[in-house]
């Protein structure tokens, strides 16, 4: 089983630039359910469509986000 431990192991071990990437790639992930979860009729892919889609949501609702965060 692959486990948070591991995980942790595998990005340290990741030179500078390979976990910059990985950490934009997870959030990237994390925007795209965000907006998945505030659209639940639409259907939202990991391509390049969605993604810039979400972000453009994301960037006009981020202060909207944050308070509902906090709450």
């Amino acid at each position: 089983m692959y486990t948070k431990e591991d995980y942790l192991a595998e990005k340290n071990a990741m030179s500078k630039q390979e976990r910059m990437i990985q950490e934009r790639f997870e959030q990237l992930i994390n925007v795209l359910i965000m907006f998945k979860q505030e659209h639940k009729d639409k259907d939202v892919f990991l391509s390049e469509k969605s993604i810039n889609e979400s972000l453009k949501w994301f960037h006009g609702n981020v202060s909207t986000l944050m308070d509902s965060m906090q709450k």
